[in-house]
């Protein structure tokens, strides 16, 4: 935990001259303009640990000390005079063992004097201060107790078409026109959603999250303006009633989804419905910078650590709130101030020892660079430490007295063991002086030493905390983070198994009514249920309870289970369609009462808050309808063929052989050799030109890349393919029109030696090389001679990297 120095003053003993009595200097008085506490010390410990984790941090007069002060407005815990009178008054307003239900952290998640722009970043804030102060208080395992849940009818219901016609020609005119600089993801200042994206089909899916088809007037769009008065054009309520017409006028063209009568069917529910799903009992001590992505709009994601400063991050670039709490980066980054940083310096090398706990989801398994997840740093090669990713590997770089400044040589998982996957992994980083750098994936201690073990050394206060890529804006990572945490000590391997048992994200128990089906009261079918991204939710835990501890009094056939939304049945994830079983009479369901292991995902139609979810029954009890599959009907026949593509692909291993034998350059140079080393398993690896992806082109590329670079810097081979280019000259007078035939024609002839008749045609090669040659030799200023040489790189990569190797 980390503690705050308090401040207290004490009273002086004044010894009068010649020995007379000792007296007591009278207290201070607090100055009601001030923050500085000049009252009586913390009469316990327990007081001294309340002032330094939580009245230290409300009682300033930014926060509650400008209001819940002596003789302002009671209850006065945020009295400054006397910090014991203000333990006392604080006392009934936080609950220790669960922090989340204090009256204190309600008030301000509720909106009350919020510090921050951000509600719910105010909320989590002052629940982390109460966790601080409440320390091994706080409750390890929450207990979820089931209530009813509110009985709604399945009614009729509007969906969004596929066809993005009527949002065109209805509200995305005016999104278009008037929220396009910063709701636009081209724009200096985007902000997610991009309802007015340039590609309508985005703005389209985008908008569906902020528009209410079945109440228009509740649509955010509508409320922002005229509620908010959030970035009108003119007016205020006249604009949003121009929002709420348009929305309007496309609900209207929308026709109703009706239940079929002859369905046997549950309550509906929507997810806010649900009883908020959480084992609790995260393993939160020494944390200095915490972030749960819960805002889910803006451009700030918030340092809910409780540690000050708070390293708030800013949003720039493709970065999109996820609604299940969360960032999605495509092309963007989130960046604290290099101030705000400094903490971490400090807190982490005052320790020696540090660990970064996050929930990722990689897009893919085919970046490169290592692409950044976590980097506190200061460009492409100098950084403190970093979390990245290499194709299948988690990378560990860490600044120390026996690294470089970018933080290597770096540990990483293993290559062979494909540790890292394009799905949510729990992953920790751990460092100490004995133990070194530790990697953890899902709970599990990776097995890798760390060969370069050495104390910390020389960080830099003056780098960043980044997310997403580098502070270059290089090096993108694309993919998912639902939460990260840095502590200033080693999580123990008890401690990061405690916290992927929790998991992460905003999770709901959604308890669908069956009672009239079954014929025993406050019986429910019962999911556990998350958003799982921006695009669908996450269906798993099914079971059936009755709260009141009741038991079946006969058997209960049940069969077919389907989900429903909006009014109709979902066309995917139908997992529990097969679903048949029994149960038996005297069962008890006074616990949950498994019914499947199995998880769905259910495409997201509407948003969280709007999307009305039942469950179809093939039967359950007495009450059955029969499901008739679809009329299958059979493609028309083709006469069946053999004939496959003429031409293939050349594997990893010829490839790189044809690319030796090309450019004369041995496979055994280390630039070369090292590039086929990591690259290898994203080369082709079967001659199929059907199998053939776009990695694969990435990987050709680099490998390619890298035999020219060694080409050309090798003065004997380049003399050789280019006796009449001067590489002293720069390219406006080595590669100017008169001369370039220099360069071009005898790398032409090289890479493409023989006369094929299905062959890229030479002149067409030429005319491009000699387009990209053209583009490449303007420079903001007059281009250098090493400015040649680049160029000539360029140039043959584009022909070693093309069709010409690739395909056999």
């Amino acid at each position: 935990m980390i503690k705050a120095l308090s401040i207290v003053s004490f009273s002086l003993l004044v010894t009068a001259c010649g020995g007379g009595d000792v007296e007591s200097n009278p207290p201070k008085q607090q100055d009601p303009q001030s923050d500085e506490y000049t009252g009586p010390a913390p009469a316990t410990e327990d007081i001294q640990k309340y002032k330094t984790a939580l009245w230290d941090n409300i009682s300033t007069t930014d926060k509650c000390g400008a209001c819940h002060t002596v003789g302002n407005q009671a209850p006065y815990f945020a009295n400054r005079e006397d910090v014991n009178d203000a333990y006392s008054a604080t006392n009934p307003l936080v609950d220790l063992t669960n922090p989340g239900n204090s009256r204190l952290v309600e008030k301000v998640e509720g909106g009350h004097n919020c510090w921050l722009a951000s509600d719910s970043a105010c909320g989590e804030t002052m629940e982390q201060w109460i966790k601080l102060w409440s320390d091994d208080r706080v409750s390890q395992a929450n207990t979820i107790e089931l209530t009813a849940p509110v009985i709604r009818e399945p009614g009729s219901s509007k969906n969004f078409p596929d066809d993005p016609s009527l949002f065109n020609s209805h509200v995305y005119p005016l999104v278009s026109q008037y929220c396009v600089d910063c709701h636009n993801e081209s724009s200096d200042f985007a902000q997610s959603p991009f309802f007015a994206s340039n590609d309508i089909d985005q703005a389209y899916q985008a908008a569906k999250q902020v528009i209410n088809l079945d109440d228009p007037a509740q649509s955010r769009l509508v409320v922002r303006l005229g509620s908010e008065f959030h970035n009108c054009w003119s007016n205020c309520q006249s604009d949003s009633m121009e929002m709420l017409n348009a929305i309007t006028a496309f609900s209207d063209e929308i026709a109703v989804d009706a239940i079929s009568p002859e369905m046997v069917i549950s309550k509906s529910l929507r997810l806010t419905d649900g009883i908020t799903a959480s084992s609790g009992g995260r393993f939160e001590s020494d944390i200095i910078a915490l972030y749960q992505f819960k805002t889910g709009e803006g451009n700030i994601a918030y340092d809910t650590s409780g540690i000050s400063p708070a390293a708030n991050l800013t949003l720039t670039g493709d970065v999109e709130w996820l609604g299940s709490w969360g960032l999605s980066f495509t092309n963007g980054k989130a960046q604290a101030s290099t101030a705000s940083s400094k903490k971490l310096l400090d807190l982490i090398t005052s320790t020696g020892e540090f660990s970064v706990e996050a929930w990722v989801t990689p897009n893919n398994v085919v970046q490169e660079g290592p692409a950044r997840i976590v980097t506190y740093s200061a460009g492409d090669n100098d950084r403190n430490f970093m979390l990245g990713q290499t194709q299948y590997n988690y990378d560990f770089s860490l600044r120390t007295q026996d690294s470089n400044t970018n933080g290597d040589p770096a540990l990483s998982t293993p290559d062979a063991d494909e540790v890292l996957q394009a799905t949510l992994q729990h992953v920790v980083i751990t460092y100490n002086a004995t133990q070194g750098r530790r990697i953890y994936v899902n709970g599990n201690l990776i097995e890798v030493t760390d060969q370069d073990i050495a104390p910390l050394t020389a960080w830099d206060d003056s780098y960043a905390l980044i997310l997403g890529r580098e502070a270059s804006n290089q090096h993108v990572w694309q993919g998912d983070m639902r939460l990260l945490a840095v502590y200033n000590r080693v999580l123990t391997s008890e401690q990061i198994q405690q916290n992927y048992d929790v998991g992460v994200g905003e999770k709901f128990f959604l308890l669908f009514s069956v009672s009239e089906l079954i014929e025993l009261p406050n019986s429910y079918v019962m999911f556990e249920v998350s958003q799982f991204d921006n695009y669908s939710y996450l269906f798993s835990g099914a079971s059936l309870v009755n709260i009141d501890g009741s038991s079946l009094s006969s058997s209960l056939p049940l069969k077919g289970i389907r989900i429903g939304l909006n009014g109709k049945e979902s066309i995917h994830g139908q997992a529990y369609a097969n679903l048949d079983l029994t149960i038996n009479g005297g069962q008890s369901l006074a616990t949950p009462m498994s019914l499947s292991s199995l998880g769905t995902i259910i495409g997201l139609e509407k948003g969280a808050s709007q999307d009305e979810f039942f469950l179809a029954f093939e039967q359950i009890g007495e009450h059955t309808n029969v499901s008739v599959p679809g009329e299958f009907i059979s493609p028309d026949e083709v006469p069946s063929s053999s004939e496959t593509a003429q031409i293939g692909l050349r594997n990893f291993a010829e490839i790189n052989h044809t690319m030796s034998s090309l450019t004369g350059v041995n496979q055994a140079n280390s630039k070369v050799f090292d590039t086929y080393q990591l690259v290898k398993r994203q080369l082709p690896s079967i001659e199929n030109i059907e199998t053939f992806i776009s990695a694969q082109q990435m990987g050709v590329t680099q490998l390619a890349i890298a035999y020219c670079d060694s080409a050309i810097e090798d003065t004997n081979i380049r003399n050789s393919w280019f006796p009449d280019v001067d590489f002293n000259q720069p390219p406006a007078n080595a590669l100017s029109a008169a001369e370039r035939g220099n360069l071009l024609n005898p790398l032409i002839n090289r890479m493409i030696p023989l006369n094929l008749a299905n062959q890229p045609d030479t002149s067409d090669v030429y005319n491009e090389l000699d387009s990209l040659v053209t583009r490449l030799s303007v420079c903001d200023g007059a281009c250098s001679a090493e400015r040649t040489r680049t160029i000539a790189k360029a140039s043959c990569a584009a022909v070693l990297a093309s069709a010409v190797v690739v395909v056999q």
